[in-house]
């Protein structure tokens, strides 16, 4: 095992775990225990995460590459030319519509839908049930949003600042916490608003898809 690789599993999930339980602990959405039924699973799919996020990495440097190469360009420079603050906010639009219209992909699509349906399995929603995810859903999905962002160039500071706020989001949005956004909850996606993504109720089919900002499902 690879130190990154390790690092990642051990400092990531103790990290995570820190943070989220403890405000699961004291701004409960609901009451439940923290060791629910499912946690275990949850986990392993933690740890194939890790190494199929890497993977996936790996596939979308090698297709820019590839198609760099075959059509005589080079990524990059054009995206990092503006200030980093507007590159952060280009990075939230593009990269949430990307996710947006895959997500809905994987709803409409019933191939997708058999890999998708993995993340929809899980019978308790806490932090810990944002990463059980099929692997190849996750390759897919990593893909489709990061090879566009990836090729126009982002400079590496906002491309950084992007990524801790998708993973951080993700955790939050899954939580059992209860967080009241105000008049932003017409923007910015809560937990709420994708615990109803996650609910049982018909009426909740096929609804709430984007990760970030709510604007995309009106």
């Amino acid at each position: 095992m690879s130190a990154p690789v390790s690092l990642e599993i051990v400092l990531g999930f103790a990290m995570f775990a820190l943070v989220f339980v403890t405000l699961e602990r004291f701004f409960p959405f609901r009451q439940q225990r923290v060791l629910r039924p499912g946690w275990m699973t949850d986990v392993l799919y933690y740890l194939v995460g890790c190494f199929v996020g890497h993977f996936s990495d790996a596939i979308t440097a090698g297709t820019i590459l590839l198609f760099g190469w075959a059509l005589g360009f080079q990524s990059g420079g054009f995206a990092g030319q503006q200030p980093e603050w507007l590159q952060f906010i280009e990075l939230v639009l593009i990269a949430d519509f990307l996710a947006y219209c895959y997500h809905r992909a994987c709803h409409k699509t019933p191939w997708l839908w058999r890999l998708h349906k993995v993340h929809h399995m899980s019978t308790r929603m806490d932090w810990l049930a944002n990463v059980r995810l099929h692997p190849l859903d996750k390759i897919l999905g990593d893909c489709f949003q990061f090879i566009p962002i990836f090729s126009l160039g982002f400079a590496h500071t906002p491309l950084l600042a992007y990524t801790i706020m998708l993973g951080f989001q993700g955790f939050l949005n899954h939580s059992n916490i209860k967080v009241e956004y105000g008049p932003l909850r017409w923007i910015i996606a809560s937990p709420t608003f994708h615990h109803w993504h996650h609910c049982c109720d018909r009426e909740a089919y096929d609804k709430n898809f984007a990760p970030h900002l709510v604007i995309f499902d009106f």
